[in-house]
């Protein structure tokens, strides 16, 4: 028997707690794997709803999109992953970003730097 407690192993409730105190970094880590030209204090300070200067407002977009996509998560945790749920969260992310959103795409799409085209699913 250790006599550390294991700080790391959450309860389901805990968890959710821990991911609504995260959501801002969450976010603001998603529009760095985005490429999205946007600083974590800008992050914040849209989420809170605060016009920021010299943000694109494509980068604003996919900020509240993610936000909203994130609140939508939380709130239905307990719901089974299905497809019509997939693409639900699929039409928070894409909304004003993709010409469809919370759908399949039908067209091809491609990978930067490679040749490869994904078979549409």
């Amino acid at each position: 028997m250790s006599k550390f407690k294991d700080k790391f192993h959450l309860s389901p409730e805990q968890s959710l707690i821990f991911a609504k105190k995260r959501m801002d970094e969450n976010i603001y880590c998603g529009m760095k794997m985005e490429n999205r030209a946007v600083t974590f204090p800008q992050t914040q300070t849209i989420l809170n709803g605060v016009n920021v200067p010299n943000v694109q407002l494509d980068d604003i977009q996919a900020i509240l999109n993610m936000r909203d996509a994130w609140k939508f998560l939380l709130n239905t945790v307990n719901e089974e992953a299905t497809f019509d749920y997939w693409c639900k969260l699929n039409g928070y992310i894409a909304r004003n970003e993709a010409l469809e959103w919370g759908k399949l795409r039908t067209g091809t799409v491609g990978i930067s730097g490679t040749d490869y085209e994904p078979p549409v699913p």
